[in-house]
């Protein structure tokens, strides 16, 4: 495999991706335009023939815009299919109309019919319109932003297109997450050999400095501490939570208010709680593989990874029942087994700590626990999976560009 990376130090090279902690870099704008032109240019200066052009998000939403108009008469952008995945509807672009010189585009396109939206440039608008399939990373989420709730204003379009948009799942990459060979564990384990996570159970308990006996459950999260990932309904249950002896672990970044708080209640529970305020890809395969219960309670998820790797790592998911996490977790029936986590519907603290109490109780009950967590183990989320939905997803973006093209 082959890969190429854009370089512009002026533009990239400093430390964040999009933004740091206060706020998104102002010259955004020129950022992603500059890296979505950079590609189109790529392909021609290179002679590069692809079978397709996949984007992704807001950052390239200019690549479809520039292959279909500033460069349609170029043969290689006239075969070329476009498809575009939405991971997140909420993260659309937005700038103001003074940036649109920056990308050398007629000004004809500054339309509600092209990339204006609300008398602003709004970069995913550009792939919404110009791309020739578009995709999200859950069925449901496909669903879900054809309404205002979830539409973030581009609803319209979504439903103008939606003969076009397809809801597909996103695969989890088995060779990174894999707990038999997972360098990061402190020990490896399986569907038929579970001590081994046991011992990471263990091994995270040290880490944070736990008093916490090996017969109580762990809760752990990996997240941003932002409210469309459900911080303040964590925040809300947590004292009721503790008061049900538990041990909970908590790996996140971002707004200061929540972190503030959450600093407050470990202060309050030093023994009970562990708080670690940045990202380490070490800790966040150690939460996932020594935590008994992991904690997912999005105001909106368009697909989520996170539950995918607790399943594959037998650690039980509590989600909110949105986008992917509805999708790929089914609500446990005690009665028949079937299932693989917990859900709640309702935007609430109770909702959501009804959820958590009926996984605590299944917890107690060690034979349906680790039934559960072993058929969780065996159920294939890989890449491979869903890699068939995605070959014909390009198929499709292939046809309708040769008719276009012939046409």
């Amino acid at each position: 495999m082959t890969f190429y990376f854009i370089a512009q130090d002026s533009l990239y090279d400093r430390d964040g991706l999009y933004g740091t902690c206060y706020g998104d870099f102002q010259d955004n704008a020129e950022r992603f335009n500059f890296f979505s032109r950079a590609v189109v240019e790529m392909v021609e200066a290179l002679e590069m023939d692809f079978d397709v052009c996949h984007c992704h998000d807001c950052q390239t939403g200019l690549v479809p815009v520039y292959g279909r108009t500033r460069y349609r008469a170029r043969p290689r952008w006239q075969r070329l299919p476009v498809v575009y995945s939405v991971h997140n509807a909420g993260y659309q672009g937005i700038f103001p109309d003074y940036d649109f010189p920056l990308t050398g585009l007629d000004w004809g396109l500054l339309s509600p019919k092209a990339l204006e939206l609300h008398g602003k440039i709004n970069f995913m608008k550009g792939c919404l319109v110009f791309a020739d399939r578009l995709s999200t990373v859950s069925a449901r989420y496909r669903e879900e932003i054809l309404t205002p709730n979830y539409g973030f204003g581009l609803e319209g379009i979504f439903q103008e297109r939606a003969a076009d948009l397809f809801g597909l799942r996103e695969g989890l990459d088995y060779s990174r997450w894999n707990p038999g060979q997972d360098a990061y564990l402190a020990s490896g384990y399986s569907p038929n050999h579970l001590a081994g996570k046991m011992a990471c159970k263990n091994q995270l308990v040290r880490l944070f400095g736990l008093d916490l006996p090996v017969a109580r459950p762990l809760i752990g999260m990996n997240t941003s501490l932002y409210e469309r990932n459900g911080i303040d309904l964590v925040e809300a249950i947590m004292e009721d939570l503790l008061h049900l002896d538990v041990g909970f672990v908590l790996q996140g970044s971002g707004e200061e208010r929540h972190r503030f708080l959450l600093q407050e209640i470990k202060a309050r529970h030093p023994e009970r709680v562990g708080l670690f305020i940045g990202h380490s890809e070490e800790l966040a395969h150690q939460i996932i593989s020594g935590s008994d219960i992991f904690l997912m309670p999005s105001r909106y998820e368009p697909g989520g990874l996170d539950q995918l790797c607790c399943l594959r790592y037998g650690t039980v998911p509590v989600v909110r029942a949105v986008g992917g996490l509805d999708e790929t977790i089914q609500e446990y029936n005690p009665k028949t087994g079937a299932g693989n986590g917990f859900k709640f519907s309702g935007y609430t603290p109770e909702e959501f700590m009804s959820a958590v109490n009926r996984a605590i109780t299944l917890f107690h009950d060690k034979y349906a626990w680790q039934a559960l967590i072993r058929n969780n183990m065996a159920v294939d989320f890989s890449w491979e999976s869903v890699m068939p939905q995605y070959l014909e997803f390009y198929q499709q973006a292939r046809e309708t560009r040769g008719r276009l093209v012939s046409g």
